[in-house]
């Protein structure tokens, strides 16, 4: 029997802040053939929500300890290459992939904050108020209530500065882990529609598929890539049928927000992130 890749070079993780264009790669590496793709694993989800619970659980050496064992349980063929399409909510432990897996193959993806909380309010919020979000957040554990005391202490009164609070607080999470790292790599979906084969050559070589499958991957971008899902853009659009907008005030909001708490600079009005670190076409 071949001895197993217990050091995570095998596996490709995939950071992500939510209707970025994540689930799109994802489809794209497996029309490679490939590479297995996982999509949101639950027991990932678990263990970020436990460790938001219980903040001292992220220093905890135990916790890294069963991170390990989690992905190389999904990870579970030596022979076979992995990516495992991470939720927006495991933010909070991408420093302990790292610690758990340092060979693994790490990316972040990422949009304008505009654009994307349009999505997100297209694809979940139409019919939800910010009461009603809040609850549904801190029952799940996506937030706790203290976080929420936090953000409205910043003047976070609505849906979507709250969305808008969430996106600076996941990019400040991957800006931080940079600080030490360069192999964690940044790609948005800006630069996925301009340029996708100089995109997508970049990122299968980076997770260790190669880009000799760039033209097979680039197939995926023909179709839809939630179909057969509730977010599929059929069954969103059926669901929104009113034209989604946001304030001026908020944008101003988020752009004086980022700055003043988090260090980040969001320019124009699709507040497109400033300087962001490890880009993957940064020379270019």
């Amino acid at each position: 029997m071949r001895e197993r890749k217990d050091d995570g070079s095998n596996i490709g993780c995939l950071h992500n802040l939510g209707r970025c264009g994540s689930t799109l790669v994802s489809n794209m590496v497996h029309k490679t053939g490939q590479c297995q793709v996982l999509s949101e694993p639950g027991a990932l989800l678990d263990i970020a929500l436990l460790a938001f619970q219980s903040p001292k659980l992220l220093n905890d050496p135990r916790t890294v300890a069963i991170l390990r064992a989690t992905l190389l349980f999904l990870a579970k063929s030596p022979d076979a290459r992995y990516l495992i399409k991470i939720h927006s909510f495991v933010m909070r432990i991408l420093p302990l992939i790292h610690r758990a897996l340092p060979r693994a193959h790490e990316a972040f993806m990422c949009r304008e904050f505009r654009p994307m909380l349009l999505s997100f309010k297209k694809a979940f919020t139409m019919n939800f108020s910010y009461r009603m979000f809040k609850f549904i957040f801190t029952s799940i554990g996506f937030i706790t209530k203290e976080s929420v005391r936090a953000m409205e202490s910043q003047g976070v009164d609505n849906l979507d500065k709250m969305f808008l609070y969430l996106f600076c607080e996941k990019t400040k999470t991957f800006i931080d882990e940079c600080v030490s790292r360069a192999d964690l790599i940044s790609y948005s979906y800006e630069s996925l529609l301009a340029d996708p084969a100089a995109f997508t050559s970049h990122f299968l070589d980076h997770i260790g598929v190669g880009s000799q499958f760039t033209e097979l991957a680039l197939t995926a971008m023909k179709e839809d890539s939630q179909k057969n899902s509730w977010l599929s853009k059929k069954e969103v659009d059926k669901r929104s049928q009113a034209t989604v907008t946001i304030l001026e005030e908020d944008v101003e909001f988020a752009r004086a927000l980022a700055e003043r708490n988090f260090g980040i600079k969001l320019e124009g009005g699709n507040l497109g992130i400033v300087g962001l670190p490890n880009l993957w076409n940064e020379d270019k």
